[in-house]
C-alpha cells in the first residue's frame, strides 16, 4: 500500500512538473533517483496501455497490413509462444508494400526483399517502426505488441516530377516503349524495382537479376538505356519515366 501511495504521489508530482515545464520546453528529471524513474516509467506504461490506441495486444503468426490490420507507429515486440511449440523464437519481416511481400513469399526462401528482418525470443524487447502501407510478417510464433510512439511522415518534402506513369509489368522496347535513354523517378509512395533484361528469354529466367535500380526515398531517380528487344520490368509500385523529347504511354 505504501509503495502504491509513493508511486501515486510520484506520478502526481511528475505531472505537475510536466505541466510547469511545458512553458519552458523541457522536463527536469534530475531530482529523481534511477529507481524512482523506473517505477514511474512502469506505471506510465501501464496507464498508456489502458488508453484507446495504446493497449497491448497479442498477434499470432501471420501477415498484417499496416494502416488496416495494425495502425502505423513504433511498436514494442515481445516473444509469445502460440505457434510452433518446437521453435523458441518469432521471426519478423517488414516489407514496404504488398507486392514486395508477395514477391518474397513466392520464392524458395524468405528474406530477399524486406526492409527490416530479425528474430526475438525470451524476455527481450524489440522495437520496430511500421509505416502506412507496409506489411508485417510474423513466423513460427507470435508477439505481444504495444504501440509506444508515432512515426514521422516519410519524404514529405519530395515532389513527384511530371512525366509518364509506368505501371507494374513487363514492357518490350521497340513495341511498347521506344528505344532510347530515359530518366526514371520514384513515384513518392513505396519502393519500386526497375530491371532491364537483354531479351524475353533472359526475362523468363526468374533468377536472372538483369540490370537493376531500386527507387525509394533515398534514391529518387536513375537512368536506363533501352535498346530494341530489351524487356523493361517495373516491380512493386509504378514509376515515372521522362525523356527529353517526351513520349506518351498509349
Amino acid at each position: 500500500m505504501k509503495r502504491k501511495m509513493v508511486l501515486g504521489l510520484s506520478i502526481v508530482i511528475l505531472m505537475a512538473c510536466f505541466t510547469a515545464a511545458l512553458a519552458e520546453g523541457a522536463i527536469d528529471f534530475s531530482g529523481y533517483s534511477l529507481e524512482e524513474l523506473l517505477e514511474i516509467k512502469a506505471d506510465l506504461a501501464d496507464e498508456i496501455a489502458g488508453r484507446p490506441g495504446g493497449e497491448k495486444m497479442v498477434l499470432g503468426s501471420g501477415q498484417y497490413k499496416i494502416g488496416e490490420d495494425l495502425p502505423a507507429g513504433v511498436y514494442s515486440f515481445r516473444f509469445v509462444q502460440n505457434g510452433d511449440s518446437d521453435v523458441s523464437r518469432t521471426d519478423y519481416y517488414v516489407y514496404e508494400n504488398e507486392s514486395m511481400y508477395k514477391y518474397d513469399v513466392g520464392r524458395l526462401w524468405l528474406g530477399d526483399m524486406p526492409r527490416v528482418e530479425g528474430s526475438f525470443k525470451g524476455d527481450g524487447e524489440t522495437r520496430i517502426s511500421l509505416y502506412p502501407g507496409e506489411y508485417l510478417s510474423l513466423r513460427y510464433n507470435g508477439a505481444e505488441v504495444a504501440r509506444v510512439g508515432n512515426v514521422s511522415e516519410r519524404g514529405n518534402d519530395y515532389t513527384v516530377p511530371a512525366g509518364t506513369t509506368i505501371p507494374k509489368g513487363n514492357y518490350t522496347v521497340g513495341e511498347e516503349i521506344p528505344a532510347g535513354t530515359y530518366k526514371i523517378h520514384f513515384s513518392g509512395t513505396t519502393v519500386s524495382r526497375v530491371r532491364v533484361f537483354q531479351d524475353a528469354d533472359e526475362a523468363d529466367n526468374s533468377f536472372n537479376e538483369g540490370k537493376e535500380t531500386i527507387l525509394d526515398w533515398d534514391n529518387t531517380e536513375g537512368i536506363v538505356t533501352l535498346s530494341e528487344g530489351n524487356i523493361l520490368r517495373v516491380e512493386y509500385t509504378p514509376i515515372i519515366m521522362t525523356r527529353d523529347e517526351g513520349f506518351t504511354f498509349d
